[in-house]
């Protein structure tokens, strides 16, 4: 049940078999996602988003609490993730961004913590999408939904809570261990980067070597080089050449230029 203890949205509820087996004050959990400055707090009983705060308080929601910290009456509540981490958008795949037709991450997130940049300035900071990370928990969603593989989402570190009844249970340390490799191996290490290798690059290279093979060049060999880039500009533009970029098949691409500049 260790979902059950970490999940933030509450998509799991322990249901256990015979009752009473099992007690979850027993276990480990993680710290709470929010903050209430009870100074400030009224718990008016006749508001609404009072209510809703004190029903969901024991159990992580986060799209509740983000709604109760948007529209709380005393502006007490705040989210306040116990995870640390980074959401990395590879810049570098963006061209196969389409967030107008997409928004895949704009409409999963549960704190709207991604938009899509409007002004020129943030365009070109950012790009096509960026994430606010001062509302980001780290929940992982924007990764998982993402159609191109183009977010990344790295925990660093997390906030472990001790288990309410604090008798010495022989399975806590196992819990403790187990929740540290779950969220500090599979979850925060993340996938890496993947660097794609650019035509342009390759096609440089080899305009790179036939100019140092004939450092001075004659009026044939300048012809040679502009036929060369014309059968370049060609194959660029062929459509199976195109779909071949977009999956990534480098090695398919390079073998086609080399019949093509040989021919």
């Amino acid at each position: 049940m260790l979902c059950v203890v970490v999940c933030p949205t509450d998509a799991f509820h322990e249901n256990i078999e015979p009752e009473g087996q099992i007690v979850m004050d027993e276990f480990p959990t993680i710290e709470k996602f929010y903050e209430i400055d009870f100074d400030k707090c009224t718990e008016d009983k006749e508001n609404e988003i009072c209510q809703l705060c004190l029903t969901v308080r024991e159990r992580n929601h986060i799209q509740d609490y983000f709604k109760i910290s948007k529209e709380c009456p005393a502006d007490c509540f705040s989210i306040n993730t116990p995870i640390e981490g980074d959401v990395i958008i590879k810049k570098n795949m963006l061209h196969k961004c389409d967030p107008q037709g997409c928004k895949a991450c704009v409409n999963i997130c549960p704190v709207e913590s991604f938009y899509i940049p409007e002004s020129a300035v943030d365009v070109l900071k950012y790009g096509k999408i960026a994430c606010n990370e001062k509302e980001c928990f780290y929940c992982g969603a924007c990764e998982n939904s993402c159609p191109d593989d183009l977010i990344v989402v790295k925990r660093k570190n997390i906030q472990i809570k001790d288990p309410k009844k604090s008798e010495p249970y022989p399975w806590i340390e196992g819990w403790v261990k187990n929740i540290e490799e779950v969220l500090r191996k599979a979850l925060i290490e993340g996938k890496e980067q993947i660097e794609i290798p650019s035509i342009e690059e390759h096609i440089k290279k080899i305009s790179k070597s036939k100019i140092e093979e004939v450092p001075q060049l004659s009026e044939e060999d300048k012809l040679k080089l502009k036929e060369l880039n014309v059968k370049i500009q060609s194959l660029l533009q062929s459509s199976k050449i195109r779909y071949w970029i977009k999956d990534k098949k480098v090695d398919n691409i390079l073998k086609e230029l080399k019949k093509k500049i040989q021919n």
